[in-house]
């Protein structure tokens, strides 16, 4: 395989989120029909199909082959793990173990990169394709460890198997918590009661879309498109144009820059990171947050491959000012997530339905409750 030029560089990264995309799209159905667990094993299982492929690659159409299957793995596998981990946590504890996840995820990414650069200095093919193969080693381990995980206790109860939710229900309160504890009947009511009151009140994609108010009044196209957004704000930070690129990108303005890079890297993760993940599986409703996670993660993947489409040759034609479309982006952002996005920290899910029950303004700044 030759070396490719700037436009045939974007189409090889970015067709890694075209699968993402598809895979996002099908965790819709795949992640309310075999539940959350069996899901992420799935796209597990699936990952490690498309890096076999890209490991044993020796033409351009076979590795574009492998990266779409990896991408559809990692699709499902980011609709629905975020869905599944707020799922299985307590509200206090909610936020602190996703973004966790997401720490580490940034720590894999660290870790690929060094790995990369170690093996960069071998002669051959094998410079990539051991780098490739590096990622089976955590998929094994998430495959071996997830008959032991839980199952999402939402998710349960949503098919009717309440016995099964309130051990797992139990067993997440931990201590002497049994199925027949106060705390544990009282959250699981507290779940059929919410779940019972989304589908008795459901809306098709077409009334949604229609913009449609359910009758229990939950405010589902809001909530759906505050979910939607967060996933898009994120990617026109332009972390993508960096983090897809970074070695063009130092080339273009110089080990000078290195520090800034930190820096932005620093505050995206201190900011952007794990809120847009966790805030999406929050503001929807259990009847619907699952396809709704999913269509916002799909749309997350579709503006990320047209970001990474598209760096290589602004970079090439804009050199450093090409970043100030990313820049430009974030200052527009900033008075609309003050303004429009109610708070959901220290909250239980449920909670959450209460709330846009009850009314919430559009202009949430105004409501000391959402704030």
């Amino acid at each position: 395989m030759n070396h490719p030029d700037a436009n045939m560089q974007g189409t090889i990264t970015s067709l890694y989120n075209v699968g993402y995309f598809f895979g996002a799209v099908s965790g819709s159905l795949i992640g309310s029909y075999l539940g959350r667990k069996r899901s992420v094993v799935l796209g597990t299982t699936v990952l490690v199909i498309g890096a076999i492929l890209q490991i044993s690659a020796f033409s351009l159409p076979h590795m574009i082959a492998g990266r779409l299957v990896a991408g559809l793995g990692n699709g499902l596998n980011t609709a629905t793990g975020p869905v599944w981990q707020s799922e299985t946590t307590k509200a206090e504890w909610r936020g602190k173990l996703v973004v966790l996840g997401l720490v580490v995820n940034v720590a894999g990414f660290s870790l690929a990169n060094w790995v990369t650069f170690g093996f960069s200095y071998l002669q051959g093919s094998i410079s990539w394709r051991l780098p490739l193969a590096f990622k089976l080693l955590f998929c094994l381990v998430i495959l071996c460890t997830s008959p032991w995980l839980p199952e999402s206790p939402r998710w349960l109860i949503s098919k009717g198997r309440i016995e099964e939710a309130d051990v797992i229900l139990a067993d997440l309160q931990g201590g002497e918590h049994t199925i027949l504890s106060p705390t544990v009947l009282a959250e699981r009511n507290e779940i059929v009661r919410a779940y019972k009151l989304e589908t008795e009140n459901a809306m098709t994609w077409s009334q949604l879309i229609r913009g449609g108010s359910d009758k229990g009044g939950s405010r589902a196209l809001r909530r759906f498109v505050l979910g939607l957004s967060t996933q898009l704000i994120v990617q026109l930070s332009g972390i993508n144009a960096t983090s897809y690129y970074l070695p063009t990108v130092l080339i273009e303005v110089g080990a000078a820059s290195v520090s800034m890079i930190f820096l932005f890297y620093a505050i995206f993760g201190a900011g952007w990171q794990g809120t847009a993940w966790l805030y999406n599986t929050e503001i929807n409703s259990l009847a619907m947050r699952m396809k709704r996670a999913s269509a916002s993660v799909a749309a997350q993947w579709a503006i990320n491959y047209m970001v990474v489409q598209i760096t290589p040759i602004g970079i090439q034609n804009l050199g450093w000012k090409f970043y100030l479309i990313w820049v430009f982006m974030q200052l527009f952002s900033i008075p609309i997530l003050y303004v429009f996005y109610p708070e959901t920290a220290n909250r239980r899910l449920e909670d959450i339905d209460i709330v846009f029950d009850e009314g919430l303004r559009i202009c949430v700044f105004l409501d000391k409750e959402a704030t």
